[in-house]
């Protein structure tokens, strides 16, 4: 039986916020296993490979690996970005999971290197650079959107960047 070809799709941001939403509910279906960034590594791979046939993971690029590339005639780069959950012991409410406490993995000055890579992906290798930002904690948009403006007023050169920030309720998008 021949094998049925799929055509290349373009990656738009609402592909994106949908990843980032489904990512989301898996994380709250199971609130123990998917915490951090690693975690969501090969739930994000099998979605996206879905999605996109010609998707590969950590990507080498002169400053180090993006997490995504979604090949096809324009080809768009993904890098994730997550900020845990804080989880609490029921009976002891002071008590902390190590490593999963700090909120601050979304916010520009935690994205350097990411931002850094994503921005100087030349334009044949990709048409579109996407930075998800997947927030179980709700964290501020207005927040995270001054630092990230204020981070691209810093910036020389390089190629637009699309930040995709999705909480359990809300999601926003704009471009540095």
């Amino acid at each position: 039986m021949a094998k049925a070809k799929q055509s290349a799709r373009l990656c738009a941001t609402s592909d994106v916020v949908d990843l980032g939403k489904a990512l989301i509910a898996v994380a709250d279906e199971y609130p123990t296993q998917f915490l951090t960034e690693r975690d969501f590594f090969s739930l994000a791979r099998a979605y996206l490979h879905g999605r996109f046939p010609g998707v590969s993971a950590e990507h080498r690029v002169k400053e180090g690996a993006i997490d995504f590339r979604l090949g096809g005639t324009n080809p768009s780069v993904l890098e994730l970005a997550v900020a845990p959950r804080a989880l609490a012991d029921a009976c002891h409410k002071q008590q902390r999971f190590p490593g999963h406490i700090s909120a601050t993995q979304l916010y520009a000055s935690q994205n350097r290197s990411e931002l850094r890579k994503l921005a100087r992906v030349a334009q044949a290798k990709a048409r579109k650079r996407y930075l998800l930002l997947l927030d179980l904690r709700g964290l501020d948009h207005q927040d995270l959107k001054a630092g990230y403006l204020k981070w691209s007023a810093r910036r020389r050169g390089g190629s637009p960047i699309r930040v995709v920030h999705v909480r359990r309720d809300s999601e926003r998008h704009f471009v540095i």
